[in-house]
């Protein structure tokens, strides 16, 4: 049984849980769509704390690997298995990201989903993107600004109607999420961050897919900046 001690080797606990539950997928010992073991048997089997086996469930809940029940346990996704082996693997080996690569990519998908968003937006998306601006303007000050304003942003990719979008966009936010906060990326003050964001739900619901892009880029202006100026590999921490 492997045994971790202290916080600096709290990834290394996550990553050996995880290559744990990538055995048992090689070892058929559990199959896509199957509930996984208890965090208590995981904790047990790997030597590792249930607070740090809850940490890496949650970190593959973020890939749409496994969902989360609560007081039900943990189910892997129902994707062909040597799929899922190979993003569990691409986790475990992709150490590390060219951060600003990772923003283009941000961008790329943003920008094609507030554009589809635009043009496809039903009533009921409104009343969605509204409460997510709402929420956001009610944290803007507080310790979960950086959240909220990702859970904008991904409502908005929720609402374009293309779940490859948005579920790449879900796939990347954690890791780009992570890195605003360890490099201090995001230096617009709150109350510009909310007419920005604002003006991109404003030509939402215009159905304008033009001023929505332009608006968007707006809003990305500084981020992309930084990230051009910040161009090298940084480590890949989520927690």
């Amino acid at each position: 049984m492997t045994e971790y001690k202290g916080k600096k080797n709290t990834e290394k606990e996550v990553a050996h849980v995880i290559r744990h539950i990538r055995e048992l997928l090689e070892n058929d010992e559990v199959l896509p769509g199957e509930r996984l073991p208890a965090e208590r048997k995981i904790s047990a089997d790997t030597g590792v704390s249930r607070a740090k086996v809850r940490l890496a469930l949650e970190r593959l809940e973020s890939y749409s690997l496994v969902t989360i029940l609560p007081q039900s346990g943990s189910v892997l996704s129902s994707q062909p298995r040597t799929a899922l082996i190979r993003q569990i693997s691409s986790i475990l080996d992709g150490n590390k990201y060219d951060f600003n690569s990772l923003v283009q990519v941000r961008n790329l998908l943003e920008t094609a989903a507030v554009r589809l968003c635009a043009e496809r937006h039903t009533p009921e998306d409104i009343v969605l993107m509204e409460k997510a601006m709402q929420d956001f303007v009610d944290n803007v000050h507080g310790p979960l600004r950086d959240e909220k304003d990702f859970a904008f942003h991904t409502t908005i990719a929720r609402c374009c109607h293309n779940s490859v979008i948005y579920h790449l966009l879900l796939m990347i936010t954690p890791d780009v999420l992570g890195f605003y906060r360890r490099l201090r990326a995001c230096a617009t003050l709150p109350e510009d961050v909310v007419q920005e964001h604002l003006k991109i739900l404003e030509c939402i619901k215009n159905s304008d897919p033009d001023g929505a892009e332009q608006a968007l880029k707006s809003h990305f202006a500084d981020i992309t900046a930084f990230a051009a100026a910040n161009t090298n590999e940084v480590p890949r921490f989520r927690l």
